[in-house]
């Protein structure tokens, strides 16, 4: 509108109503070819201009032998940087998946306590379901639904550990779920710590109650941990497909433990495609579904030793995994 009307007060007025001049830009995709990505920049470009600020111009592509072939492993390294970084939100995705599959669980066991109607009532959580529905991409997603699972994990602490004051049987159990909570409120914590916009999540470091002071020092603890500096350590797989399988084995031990009750996992269920069917994450979801729907896993054939563990299966057998898991 304000290139239509040529209005620089208008155009002045976009750019001052955003907080930060770089807020806009992260809102798209910077590899996105949409019409609101040539939208953003004329309008990033524009107001630039309006406030003295020049967009400099390119560097000379290189023409020496030695400066292509490194301006090409250059470009190799920033799609290596970006693959990883997809890579780490996908780990986290599924790490919150585990989490609110098994708090799920917990909560029908606590319907006759306070828990249920805690969590109902907590005006944070619903603050932050209301934000869910605004959130503009898969990282900002994961560090609202992070806050969300923490608020619930602590308030199921609570209700646990109340109930184990007031029947005042079988504590050992009590106590062991308990120590199982406060490992589930690890991840959510570093996860959330790492964000850019941590500073927003003050809702759920407040309270006074015992669960409210730990996740306090968790908090911190995870704070250190991701300002530390990571000795550089060359391995097989990237760390986010190491830490699937880890979850992986992880949700093999939950299902061993989990009551199975049929339940038919519904047709028509999206699965992953072919071509972007790796071995670790075609595994966690076919395991979540059976753990979610209470199914038996299906029977896996035996891998050839020469079979890539991790890369994409070029041999995918043609049958839907669901009607593997039916039969």
């Amino acid at each position: 509108m304000a290139e239509t009307y040529h209005s620089e007060k208008l155009m002045t007025q976009v750019l001052s109503s955003v907080e930060d001049a770089y807020q806009l830009d992260e809102v798209v995709p910077r590899n996105l070819d949409s019409f609101c990505n040539t939208t953003k920049n004329i309008v990033l470009q524009r107001s630039f201009e309006l406030l003295g600020i020049r967009k400099p111009s390119a560097p000379p592509f290189p023409e020496e032998p030695d400066q292509v072939f490194e301006h090409m492993m250059n470009q190799i390294i920033d799609q290596v940087e970006i693959q990883h970084h997809h890579g780490d939100i996908l780990e986290n995705q599924m790490e919150l998946l585990c989490l609110h599959s098994f708090l799920e669980e917990i909560l029908p066991r606590l319907s006759m306590s306070a828990a249920a109607e805690t969590i109902r009532d907590n005006h944070h959580i619903k603050e932050l379901s209301n934000e869910l529905r605004d959130a503009r991409g898969p990282e900002e997603i994961n560090f609202i639904q992070a806050q969300i699972l923490a608020l619930k994990c602590k308030d199921i602490y609570t209700a646990v550990k109340d109930l184990g004051n007031i029947i005042n049987q079988d504590r050992r159990s009590i106590e062991k779920l308990n120590n199982i909570l406060l490992n589930f409120l690890i991840k959510p914590a570093l996860l959330i710590s790492k964000n850019k916009r941590a500073h927003r999540s003050f809702r759920v470091t407040l309270g006074d109650r015992d669960i409210d002071e730990i996740y306090r020092d968790i908090t911190e603890r995870a704070v250190r941990e991701s300002q530390r500096q990571h000795i550089r350590e060359v391995t097989d797989y990237p760390s986010w497909i190491e830490a699937i399988n880890m979850m992986n084995n992880y949700v093999s031990e939950m299902m061993k433990l989990r009551d199975r009750f049929r339940k038919p996992i519904p047709d028509g269920v999206r699965q992953l495609p072919n071509r972007a069917d790796f071995r670790a994450i075609h595994e966690f979801m076919s395991k979540m579904r059976c753990y979610h729907y209470g199914t038996e896993l299906p029977i896996q054939p035996e891998d050839d030793d020469n079979e890539n563990e991790e890369g994409p299966d070029q041999n995918v057998n043609d049958q839907n995994p669901q009607e593997l898991v039916q039969e």
